[in-house]
């Protein structure tokens, strides 16, 4: 899939599960629970649950640079450059091997200049060595850096501000926003608000 109605078309997505079996869900580290957009995504539209569960299927299927040799034959048909990866709209990764794994792939899509970039609520795993994407983290340190959906988020923003932190407020719409993906080793925080 490429772009939503938040993404733009140059951005291709890439779900290693659904929302309906995400790990982090299942082991009680999403902050978001019941309120996840993906999770009412799939509720809400029938196709997309399946979309999501062939995705898993081949993310299974294939090592990291098989992925990334089909990814690129497939972006190479686009008549619009694709210039981004976004990995898990929905899910979460379900390992330290999942995050190897991406990591890897996004060392061969930097050779065409694709930045490779998510979010994750999985904190027992680790990032350290995940130095070719960008992972912002769902309510802990020890990535790239924080995403965090708050209500009054206007209000953390200023406070982390008087503090010296890197600190930001989501737009809510990444096509004329690139927060995100540039906040590789940065330590920034993007506050997000909550509806």
């Amino acid at each position: 899939m490429y772009g939503n109605r938040k993404l733009p078309k140059s951005t291709a997505i890439f779900n290693m599960n659904s929302a309906k079996d995400c790990p982090s869900l299942k082991l009680g580290m999403c902050d978001v629970g019941s309120k996840c957009y993906a999770l009412k995504a799939e509720r809400l539209y029938p196709q997309v649950l399946p979309y999501r569960e062939r995705q898993e299927a081949y993310w299974d299927s294939v090592n990291a640079e098989e992925f990334a040799g089909a990814f690129l034959i497939e972006v190479e048909r686009k008549r619009e450059r694709v210039t981004h990866l976004r990995f898990s709209e929905a899910g979460d990764f379900k390992s330290q091997a999942d995050v190897d794994k991406m990591n890897e792939i996004a060392f061969y899509l930097g050779y065409q200049s694709i930045t490779v970039y998510g979010y994750t609520a999985r904190r027992d795993l680790d990032f350290s060595k995940a130095k070719h994407m960008t992972v912002l983290a769902s309510g802990f340190t020890g990535t790239d850096g924080l995403f965090l959906g708050v209500k009054g988020a206007k209000h953390y923003h200023l406070e982390a501000r008087k503090l010296g932190i890197r600190a930001f407020i989501c737009p809510a719409d990444c096509k004329v926003c690139t927060l995100c993906p540039k906040a590789k080793g940065k330590g920034t925080i993007i506050y997000a608000e909550m509806h």
